[in-house]
């Protein structure tokens, strides 16, 4: 791909494949398993409650108490990430833990775990985190009236479960991985989790009975689990799923449809608002408008609630520069648009959107893990494109979104040709560590000071910043970034959640396939 701007436009894509050698573990910040959240309104710029605000947050921290404060919301992205740990940490502290006998052979994000709704996660037993072994992970922090909470005992989650040992041998299976619906349910010890379908239940009741630690009764199969993962599914049961089906799980409505940033005037939530994404309110509050805008052309009225208010030739001028179409009847194709007559309303087809996207499907009784990178809005994949690549190309059954936008990323351990990996734990680690330490600097060097004070030096920053400069520091030889063992690069050195591959030393015979780097 020819690129147009040095720093920015560039598209990457690659995936990792198991053969039954490798697992997968997942590896999520402690004190952040429950939120808090993003929160959205389709005008304002997304927001959440500051984590040195959240009670709980702090708490697992080992913060003093919560301390009052006027303002509890923040926009900015890097407080945002406050306390959450950055790619060194986690990585290193699964090397810490399974260091002895696992090799790091691929990490991939996760970056909507405990940030959007429909991304839930309960970590069993044998997780190498100790403070998060059998929690749930999910948006259940109440911090205030705003706050999204997933409504966990109300759904039925399409959920990518990793089964014990002693389970898959007594479930007949051939690896440790499948799909199945899952209910939650609260129960005074935190949360059961049972298979939705009656049949299935009774089958995993007869072949798990012999295990001391399934609860036969309850047909609760967290003693079975090692963790299990739902998202945003894109194919079910072998079934593509159609757009129409799965935009009600998409939060942020951009991700589906590529909505222009228009200028405008008004104040909305005591907010003066100066840009919106055109028809973002419209879509993001009405679940039918969104599915019509799939189809067919919509009208989107060029005031919003009232209050904000967009002019017609701006939005015009906007759209042309953009490569929408102007058209005098109704529009009829992607990209066209028109002033619909004698009215304050835009009547326009919008485009799908291409953003970063990440992926885990199961294909066979191989694990898909895709990652497809860009620029938001701009280079990337669409959600449609990225389904078909999982559902046409690797023939996967079931496949899910794991994030979107920035958050995406995936490195590798490459594989020699001769049998086995390139690089060791240590070469992994002290990779990621140099990644991290460099893209803390550029991020200090552009974060703005809150409440007076440099990003290094927030409260929740001060322990997770101040070991990654510590360790680095202590390197007697700084060596070079291998460039094969960045797939996607990250562009966030703290993020909540990420995906670990590893495989028992012992097995020298292990396979991970990843494409070539596309750029």
């Amino acid at each position: 791909m020819r690129k147009h701007d040095k720093k920015h436009d560039s598209f990457s894509i690659g995936f990792l494949r198991t053969t039954g050698s490798e697992h997968m573990f997942i590896s999520v910040t402690p004190g952040f398993e429950n939120g808090p959240g993003i929160q959205r309104d389709g005008i304002t710029q997304p927001r959440m409650t500051d984590p040195h605000h959240v009670a709980y947050v702090r708490n697992a921290c080992s913060l003093s108490p919560i301390l009052p404060s006027n303002k509890h919301y923040t926009d900015d992205p890097y407080l945002q990430r406050a306390g959450t740990w950055t790619l060194y940490q986690h990585v290193h502290r699964f090397v810490e833990h399974h260091g002895t006998d696992w090799l790091v052979v691929g990490v991939q994000s996760c970056g909507d775990l405990t940030m959007n709704p429909w991304h839930v996660a309960y970590l069993g037993a044998s997780h190498h985190i100790a403070e998060l072994r059998g929690k749930l992970c999910a948006l259940l922090t109440e911090e205030d009236r705003d706050q999204q909470r997933e409504p966990v005992t109300d759904r039925v989650y399409r959920t990518l479960v990793k089964w014990t040992p002693k389970a898959a041998k007594a479930l007949n299976l051939m690896c440790h991985y499948g799909f199945i619906d899952l209910k939650i349910s609260s129960t005074p010890g935190g949360y059961a989790l049972v298979a939705a379908d009656s049949q299935i239940r009774s089958e995993f009741g007869r072949k798990l009975s012999a295990i001391s630690c399934y609860n036969d009764k309850s047909k609760d199969l967290r003693g079975v689990l090692d963790f299990a993962l739902a998202g945003k599914p894109v194919i079910q049961n072998g079934m593509e799923l159609s757009l129409s089906n799965l935009i009600d799980r998409f939060q942020d409505v951009r991700h589906v449809f590529n909505l222009p940033t228009v200028p405008c005037q008004g104040m909305f939530r005591g907010q003066n608002v100066a840009n919106l994404n055109l028809g973002e309110f419209q879509l993001f509050s009405n679940l039918n408008e969104r599915r019509a805008a799939l189809q067919s052309a919509v009208l989107i009225g060029l005031d919003v609630e009232d209050h904000v208010t967009t002019n017609w030739e701006a939005v015009r001028d906007v759209l042309l520069s953009r490569h929408f179409r102007e058209v005098g009847d109704s529009p009829s194709r992607r990209g066209h648009f028109r002033r619909y007559p004698n009215s304050d309303w835009v009547e326009i087809y919008f485009p799908h959107n291409v953003y970063p996207f990440g992926v885990i499907g199961l294909s066979s009784e191989d694990l898909v893990c895709l990652a497809s990178g860009g620029l938001s809005g701009r280079v990337g994949n669409t959600l449609e494109g990225i389904t078909r690549i999982m559902y046409d190309f690797f023939g996967c059954e079931d496949a899910m979104v794991l994030d979107e936008g920035y958050d995406t990323f995936q490195l590798v351990n490459p594989m020699l040709s001769e049998g086995g990996y390139k690089y060791t734990n240590e070469q992994v680690e002290q990779a990621v560590l140099h990644f991290t330490y460099d893209m803390l600097q550029k991020e200090m060097g552009s974060c703005p000071p809150h409440e007076n004070l440099p990003m290094r030096d927030w409260e929740l920053n001060r322990s997770v910043i101040g070991e990654v400069e510590r360790v680095f520091k202590s390197l007697k030889v700084r060596a070079a970034v291998p460039s094969d063992i960045i797939v996607v690069r990250p562009h966030r050195s703290q993020m909540r959640s990420v995906i670990i591959f590893a495989i028992e030393k012992h097995r020298t015979g292990g396979r991970a396939r990843q494409s070539p780097r596309c750029k």
